[in-house]
């Protein structure tokens, strides 16, 4: 049984809830894991696990009843950025299982599937979009990390430790905080041992931090200052716990969805979720003040209040999805970011819903196509971190809506996949869209105020004008052959950001031309220039191959 995450089992009889002093026996505070804490900062070794090799534009897959065969802009561009390989100590490979976000810094922790103890936590340095950094790592043998959250520089962990290699340990399961340094990993660590078999959840507010373990678990409450346990309640097969407006959530495989107050740890209210008692992990999260998001692996997404207990929706599983087993299409994860929420649907990948207004609920926007399972999905501020079957992680990046002018009279596009601009006109656009490809004719005008992607060829041609202003991603990584294309004569202005995936093609006398100040150009491919080409204002080029 994998124990990874939970080493889950059915426990006999009924549990009896109940709560107890920060003298609890089963919970030991354990020091001289420290000692075992390997820290890398070698980012030249670190970052060969980082590939660009199929980043680019991500095609959002638009379900939209009764226009199935419509090509259809979307309006919901992303980009991925890039990916990260799992690291391999000794002869493991270690698998992602969780990622926490701090400003330009997120935290990735690891575990190793079967019998073994070994953990990892990963810092990326995500403060330029285009090219994430892998600048340090710890390693924690005979330790596996499921879980972490960040607050105040802490990281606070929950995982499980080989009580062969830590005798001293009265049960595997911890909880531990992490003191950063100016954001990075340390050895200042101190960990907690609390009932069961694996930590598998954490979550932090305040002058108090929350965990949960699996089969034989329950719920500990832990004082920052001093690191003691406050209190405990034992609940059997403890999936995950959140913090929201004073109450700690907790879900349970098996006895569903417990809200206590976070002062006196009453509780206040409990309701049956669908029960699933398959060793995975299952994540929830917050939409508002009173919905609870819950993964409920095969029965789908659960929608509740969670003041009343009370089922508001379902989101149910795709359903013949090409090419990949019904068995391995399951909820495996949910995140809740700006309106926006995504859910890891394993083999299915990762699909995107919005909060509707009123009672209309979340309504679907799209899904995508990550190559692989989808076990776990996080989002926050303007990126996606998918962790993947094959232990590694996906980082996409959510290309926001940046308007730099007034573009309050330019309607929103909502026409074809393909946009095309005939020959002497001007069009003018303002919002997000995703699209295939972009044909800018010659003679015209096109203008578009704030995000868009372009999965496909985007062309300028002769004496045609594309003034960007925002945001701009085209292309693909592995295809090189969907390139940018300024032709003679024609002009790309540039205010904002744009990665060209692909190559960047500036053909005899055309002009590239960078918009006051702040702009910035990426491209992965190749620069070809022709004769008399034109580059003009202030820009930074990421990869300096456009200068």
């Amino acid at each position: 049984m994998n124990k990874n995450f939970m080493r889950f089992g059915a426990l006999l009889g009924a549990l009896v809830l109940m709560i107890s002093c920060n003298n609890d026996d089963n919970s030991v505070n354990t020091p001289n894991v420290q000692e075992k804490i390997i820290l890398n900062t070698d980012s030249q070794s670190l970052n060969q696990r980082i590939k660009f090799d199929n980043s680019g534009v991500l095609n959002v897959d638009l379900p939209i009843a009764g226009r199935d065969n419509e090509d259809v802009a979307g309006n919901f561009p992303l980009e991925l950025v890039a990916e990260v390989q799992p690291p391999v100590y000794g002869n493991l490979t270690l698998k992602a299982t969780h990622v926490a976000i701090n400003g330009n810094y997120a935290y990735v922790s690891y575990n190793t599937e079967g019998e073994a103890y070994s953990g990892a936590i990963d810092v990326i340095d995500i403060s330029n979009p285009a090219v994430p950094q892998l600048v340090m790592q710890a390693v924690l043998p005979d330790t596996d990390i499921s879980s972490l959250t960040y607050d105040n520089g802490v990281l606070y962990v929950a995982g499980a430790a080989s009580t062969d290699a830590f005798p001293e340990l009265d049960s595997a399961a911890f909880t531990a905080a992490m003191t950063l340094s100016n954001g990075l990993l340390s050895t200042n660590y101190t960990q907690t041992t609390i009932a069961g078999n694996v930590g598998t959840s954490v979550t932090s507010s305040g002058n108090k931090y929350f965990a949960v373990s699996g089969d034989n678990g329950e719920l500990v409450k832990i004082n920052k200052s001093n690191n003691q346990v406050e209190a405990t309640i034992p609940v059997n097969d403890l999936r995950a716990v959140a913090y929201n407006s004073n109450k700690v959530v907790v879900l349970s495989g098996t006895q569903g969805v417990k809200v206590y107050n976070a002062n006196n740890m009453n509780q206040q209210t409990t309701f049956a979720t669908s029960q699933d008692v398959a060793s995975a992990k299952r994540t929830i999260d917050f939409l508002g003040n009173n919905t609870l998001l819950v993964a409920e692996g095969y029965n789908g997404l659960g929608v509740y209040n969670y003041n009343s207990g009370n089922k508001t929706q379902t989101i149910n599983v795709p359903t013949f999805v090409d090419g990949v087993d019904s068995s391995d299409i399951t909820t495996n994860a949910v995140s809740v970011n700006d309106n926006k929420v995504y859910i890891a649907n394993g083999g299915a990948g990762l699909y995107i819903y919005e909060n509707g207004n009123g009672n209309q609920g979340l309504n679907i926007m799209g899904s995508i196509n990550l190559d692989g399972s989808c076990n776990y999905v996080v989002s926050k501020d303007k990126y996606i971190f998918a962790a993947m079957g094959n232990g590694g992680l996906k980082i996409a990046r959510i290309m926001t809506n940046v308007q730099t002018i007034d573009c309050t009279d330019f309607p929103t596009y909502n026409g074809s996949s393909w946009l095309n601009v005939n020959s002497n006109q001007t069009k003018e656009y303002q919002g997000s869209a995703s699209l295939q490809g972009v044909n800018v004719n010659a003679n015209s005008n096109l203008t578009f105020c704030g995000s868009l992607s372009v999965s496909q060829g985007l062309n300028v041609n002769s004496h045609g004008t594309f003034y960007m202003k925002g945001s701009l991603a085209q292309g693909q990584a592995n295809n090189p052959w969907l390139s940018l294309n300024v032709n003679s004569n024609a002009v790309l202005r540039i205010e904002g950001s744009v990665v060209v995936y692909g190559n960047l093609v500036l053909n005899s006398n055309s002009t590239l031309e960078f918009v006051g100040s702040g702009s910035s150009i990426t491209v992965y491919g190749n620069v070809t220039k022709g004769s008399n080409v034109t580059i003009t204002g202030e820009y930074t080029d990421t990869f300096n191959n456009v200068n």
